[in-house]
């Protein structure tokens, strides 16, 4: 026996599966100055990029991973703002600016419509 584990992945086959599961929806560089709310907690930040999956935002307090919360901003393309609820997924700590990723649980058709316009801009 050579002491590896029959269903070990090398470093590239992992990577591979971990960006297949990590996303599947084109990312688009925009800033849009987004309210969150955590429980009790309200703040706000700026996205660096956008997709119908979730966000990536820059904030000056980090959130816990795993955190649910829900993320409110506005778009050009929809009067009305738009309301998700999401988790954070991803965070890159920094001593200045915090980078913060939250995957939606889901958006409305009339979201996806408005982002959907809002990107081909």
């Amino acid at each position: 026996m050579s002491g590896t584990a029959p269903f070990s992945r090398n470093a590239v086959e992992t990577d591979h599966l971990s960006e297949h599961f990590r996303r599947t929806d084109p990312r688009y560089d925009r800033r849009i100055e987004v309210e969150i709310l955590a429980g009790s907690l309200r703040q706000t930040a700026v996205t660096k990029n956008i997709s119908l999956g979730g966000m990536y935002l820059e904030t000056l307090e980090p959130l816990a991973m795993l955190t649910k919360v829900t993320v409110r901003f506005r778009v050009p393309t929809q009067n009305e703002v738009v309301e998700v609820a999401g988790q954070v997924r991803w965070l890159v700590p920094g001593e200045a600016i915090c980078g913060v990723g939250v995957r939606f649980d889901g958006l409305r058709a009339r979201e996806v419509w408005a982002l959907n316009r809002f990107f081909q801009t």
